[in-house]
């Protein structure tokens, strides 16, 4: 570990080399009376090296984490904006006796702090900071139950009580008058344009296979990739195909059901996505492609991983075919795994709300076209009408036409959570305004920046860096990415009545028709309830531990984890109800408890 004591701080850091740069890393840096740390992957360092005027000979010698540092120095709270990548960082002036803390938009690396009067102290992960003594090691069941009913991470807090998390997007700073949380970075709604469709088009491909090729950096000779039979890993996977050197190999992993694998997937899924992948695969002589069956436990590895997410883990059913993906692509060699995560809402977004925005415009015909065109390619007609008059029924409507169609209250029904602690949860949604009967959206920029802004994925990034030594990447949540296609209008998403129509056209040089127009979704972990029957004594036995923490028991509702275990039905698996209480509620709460009882340290 390399430290600096500074008046009134010590700075330090344990490097994890990803990037041929990290070689020149010196951190913490020191220049008159600033000091610096930073975690980083900077994918836009040209363009910031032309910025600051550094020459090619030279930035090509210079760590990411210099970079940031220059960059924070010549342009201050307007830096962070600038960037493209992923960071979290600490600038000290030492004169002013200011700490600034900032992260990444979408919270790719962690950060957190703890404050009490006369002590400040932050580091990367929560362990960082229990390891000091004057930091008590509790949970935040406050918290906990928030994310269990879904709430949104809007404010500081953490799954750690005492411990704040910067939030991403935010900057924080902390002087002698006290403290600000500032955020930086709000994304700019799309105006009226006259450019082509053809342009828009164009343009995501540009950006896009920039992306891809900054976050290739580092790779090595084996680049992984999920590879599901949607538009979003296929879109990253054959980019990268394109973008890789001569000589380097793309390990492409696609999970699947076990080979005994007969069940059925909901309506408009896929269980298996192989055929899907294996298309793609044909079209590109540098990958390689591996099936991983999504068999084994949601038990499997919990202990293991709750040391490195430090958090419940949020879907234990995909997390049996994502460890086994990340050990495969370990074993391979790979030290970057490419992802599509986030694809949803950037290049594959599919431009729904502009039914609803047609509708509540007044334009009835043009939306009675556009809702034909949507259920001629697949879309059932209740989704539609969901869709497009959704947004404008009032909440307490919403809820009723759910209930009436057969539909449970998830949160009411599904969480685990105790019924004095589900009442709190409720209450606080209320006062903050937030909506719990998921009503569609009305404004698709709105929709979009709530997600992307929800989204603080630092845990899980930097837990799967720590235990297998791979760096996640998705070029769909490239900052350029994500602002230029905040920046196309909604309805270019859904030309044609084809819900994703952009990147369909965008991507059909590179993606093939079998992935291109298929409108159905995947299914992965489709035989999630096949770990969960394999392993009922040791979910039985984890149930009872959890009943022992004394300091969760207000939390959960353990008559309810009991009762869910011991009435495991044997059939009806794609059927809403079925799925909504035992693949998503039951193992959401199922890992919460686990998480409170390790950190409460009972067994």
């Amino acid at each position: 570990m390399a430290r600096v004591d500074l008046r009134g701080i010590s700075l330090g850091r344990t490097l994890f080399p990803v990037l041929g740069e990290d070689k020149f890393d010196r951190g913490p840096l020191t220049r008159g009376p600033w000091g610096f740390v930073a975690d980083t992957r900077i994918d836009n360092r040209e363009e910031l090296g032309r910025a600051l005027r550094i020459q090619a000979s030279a930035l090509q010698n210079l760590s990411d984490a210099t970079i940031l540092f220059e960059t924070l120095l010549r342009w201050g709270d307007d830096a962070p904006n600038m960037i493209a990548g992923e960071f979290a960082f600490a600038l000290w002036n030492e004169e002013r006796q200011t700490l600034t803390l900032g992260r990444d938009i979408l919270g790719d690396r962690p950060l957190y702090i703890y404050r009490k009067r006369g002590f400040i102290a932050f580091a990367s992960m929560p362990s960082g900071l229990h390891g000091l003594p004057e930091i008590p090691k509790d949970v935040d069941y406050d918290f906990v139950a928030e994310q269990l009913a879904l709430l949104p991470q809007s404010g500081t807090s953490s799954f750690f009580k005492h411990i704040e998390r910067i939030r991403p997007a935010h900057f924080l700073r902390i002087d002698p008058t006290g403290c600000m949380q500032q955020r930086y970075w709000t994304p700019q709604r799309p105006t009226r344009s006259t450019r082509s469709a053809a342009s828009y088009e164009e343009e995501l491909r540009a950006v896009f296979d920039e992306a891809v090729r900054s976050q290739l950096r580092g790779a090595g000779a084996v680049v992984a990739s999920h590879l599901s039979g949607g538009l979003d890993s296929a879109a990253v996977t054959a980019t990268a195909a394109r973008e890789i050197p001569e000589g380097t190999r793309i390990a492409a992993f696609t999970a699947v059901p076990g080979r005994k694998f007969d069940g059925a997937a909901p309506p408009g899924r896929i269980a298996d996505e192989s055929q899907q992948a294996a298309a793609l695969v044909q079209q590109y002589s540098n990958i390689d492609h591996t099936l991983v069956e999504s068999v084994g436990s949601p038990l499997d590895g919990l202990d293991r991983e709750h040391a490195f997410q430090q958090q419940p883990i949020g879907n234990l059913c995909n997390a049996v075919w994502g460890r086994r993906i990340n050990k495969a692509a370990h074993e391979r060699g790979a030290t970057v795994l490419l992802t599509g995560d986030v694809g949803n809402m950037t290049i594959s977004y599919a431009g729904l709300e502009w039914l609803s925005e047609v509708f509540a415009s007044g334009r009835l015909t043009h939306a009675a076209r556009l809702a034909a065109s949507l259920a001629r390619n697949g879309m059932p007609l209740h989704s539609v009408a969901a869709q497009m008059i959704g947004p404008m029924l009032p909440r307490r409507t919403w809820s009723a036409i759910l209930r009436c169609s057969g539909r449970e209250d998830y949160i009411s029904t599904n969480t685990g959570l105790s019924d004095e602690t589900l009442r709190t949860v409720l209450q606080k949604a209320e006062q903050r305004e937030v909506d719990l009967s998921f009503r569609p959206f009305r404004d698709s920029f709105d929709l979009r920046v709530h997600v992307l802004l929800g989204s603080d994925g630092g845990n899980w990034v930097k837990g799967v860096l720590a235990e297998w030594g791979l760096s996640l990447r998705s070029p769909a949540t490239d900052k350029r990415v994500i602002e230029f296609c905040l920046s196309v209008p909604t309805k270019e998403f859904i030309r044609g009545g084809v819900p994703r129509s952009l990147a369909r056209r965008a991507f059909a040089d590179r993606i093939p028709p079998e992935i291109l127009h298929d409108t159905r979704r995947g299914y992965q972990g489709a035989d999630w309830y096949e770990g969960i029957a394999s392993d009922k004594p040791a979910i039985e036995a984890e149930i009872s531990a959890i009943a022992r923490n004394g300091k969760g028991a207000h939390v959960l509702n353990y008559g309810w984890l009991q009762d869910t275990i011991n009435t495991f039905p044997k059939g009806g698996w794609d059927s809403h109800d079925v799925a909504s209480r035992y693949r998503h509620g039951f193992l959401r709460a199922l890992s919460a408890g686990h998480f409170m009882r390790k950190v409460a340290g009972t067994n």
